[in-house]
């Protein structure tokens, strides 16, 4: 490979710029709705949005880990 095949640091920057300007698909909504939906089966039947079950199962497993914090440093000081 030549080296005057390689591009410079400034035009990979400029390259970057207008790939990701001209994909419409790159915000932060569609980016957070598709990190926490269903891997397997994003859509339900009734056209609503599945949220991933691990992230189902983390804030299950954080409330419960709530709830006996508060029971133990609240609710048994009797």
């Amino acid at each position: 490979m030549a080296a005057d095949d390689l591009i410079t640091p400034a035009e990979a920057r400029e390259m970057l710029r207008r790939i990701y300007r001209s994909d419409g698909e790159i915000n932060l909504k569609d980016v957070i709705h598709r990190a926490t939906s269903d891997p397997i089966k994003p859509v339900a039947e009734n056209g609503r949005m599945r949220l991933s079950t691990s992230l189902v199962v983390a804030g299950l497993m954080a409330l419960l880990f709530v709830a006996a914090f508060v029971y133990f440093s609240f609710g048994a000081q009797k």
